[in-house]
C-alpha cells in the first residue's frame, strides 16, 4: 500500500548531484543531493500533475542519476500520451504522482509484486525495471508505460474484470505516441505472436474455464488493435460515457464495450471463446 508519511533521506552533495542541480533538476526545498526531485514543467507544456521521485533507496550514484531522465519522460512524454489515449483527467484525483525507487535487495513488497506496485497516485518500483530499463533495440531513455497505467484505472470504476484489462493495446499505443519507434515495432511483433499463440491455446482446449473471459478479452483487444490502432481510444471513450453501475457485472460491462467498438463482432467472438457474459 502507498505510504502516507515520508521520511526523506539525502546523501551529501556529489559531483553527479552538482551536475544535476546545475542542469536544472527540481529538488525539494532544502535538499542537498540528487536522490529526490520533481518535474512541474516540460519544454512545451506544464503538466497539471506534479511528478516526484524518491531515489534515496538506491545506492549506486549512476542509478540515482538515471532517476531524473526517467521522471522527465514520465511527466513530459508518457503522461500526455495516456491523457490523449484515455481522455482521463488524472489531476481530478491526483495532484501529485510519486515514484519511489528501490534496489532489488531492499524491495519492500515480497509477495506477488515483482518489481512494481501502484496505489493511489503512487508507484513503488525496482530500479532494474524502471529507471534502468532498456527497451529492445531502442535508444530512447528510461520510461514506464505499465505501472502508471494502473494510476488511471480509478476513473474506470471500482471494479474491473481484470487488473490488466486493456493493457496490451494501451501500452503499445503509448509507446507509439511518445516516439519510441523501435520499441513500438517490437511490441507489435510480440502482440502478433502472442495473439496467435493464445488463439492456438483456445483451439487446443488449453485455456481453463475460469480463465477464458480474461483471455478472450486480451485476445480480442489484441486482434482489434492490430486491425486498427484507433480502437484503443474508443475503448476509453465508451467506458467514460458508460460509468459503472451498482451491482453491475464488471465483465459484462467490458464485453459490451468491446461489442460496441467492434460494431457487434464481440458477441460471437466471446461466445466462441467461452465468455458469453453481456
Amino acid at each position: 500500500m502507498p505510504k502516507t508519511n515520508w521520511i526523506f533521506r539525502f546523501s551529501s552533495l556529489s559531483v553527479v548531484g552538482l551536475f544535476l542541480l546545475l542542469a536544472g533538476a527540481a529538488f525539494a526545498p532544502g535538499a542537498a543531493a540528487q536522490t529526490e526531485f520533481s518535474v512541474t514543467k516540460c519544454p512545451d507544456y506544464t503538466p497539471p500533475v506534479r511528478f516526484e521521485i524518491d531515489c534515496s533507496h538506491v545506492k549506486d550514484p549512476a542509478t540515482q542519476a538515471a532517476c531524473r531522465p526517467f521522471l522527465e519522460n514520465q511527466a513530459c512524454k508518457v503522461f500526455p500520451a495516456y491523457r490523449k489515449i484515455t481522455g482521463i483527467r488524472m489531476e481530478d484525483f491526483c495532484k501529485t504522482y510519486q515514484y519511489v525507487i528501490y534496489d532489488q535487495n531492499n524491495w519492500p513488497h515480497k509477495e506477488g509484486h515483482a518489481g512494481g506496485l501502484t496505489g493511489k497516485c503512487h508507484t513503488d518500483y525496482e530500479a532494474q525495471v524502471s529507471v534502468l530499463m532498456k527497451w529492445p533495440n531502442s535508444s530512447f531513455g528510461p520510461y514506464d508505460v505499465h505501472e502508471i497505467l494502473h494510476g488511471y484505472q480509478p476513473a474506470l470504476g471500482r471494479r474491473l474484470p481484470d487488473e490488466h484489462v486493456l493493457f496490451t493495446s494501451s501500452m503499445t499505443e503509448a509507446t507509439r505516441l511518445i516516439g519510441d519507434e523501435k520499441t513500438y515495432e517490437w511490441r507489435m511483433t510480440r502482440m502478433k505472436e502472442e495473439s496467435q499463440n493464445l488463439e492456438k491455446e483456445f483451439q487446443e482446449g488449453k485455456v481453463k474455464p475460469q480463465s477464458q473471459c480474461k483471455a478472450a478479452n486480451t485476445l480480442f483487444d489484441e486482434q482489434l488493435y492490430l486491425k486498427d490502432i484507433r480502437v484503443v481510444y474508443q475503448y476509453y471513450e465508451w467506458l467514460l460515457r458508460h460509468p459503472e453501475e451498482e451491482n453491475e457485472n464488471p465483465q459484462a460491462r467490458f464485453n459490451r464495450m468491446f461489442d460496441a467498438v467492434s460494431k457487434g463482432e464481440a458477441r460471437k467472438f466471446m461466445a466462441e471463446h467461452g465468455c458469453n457474459v453481456f
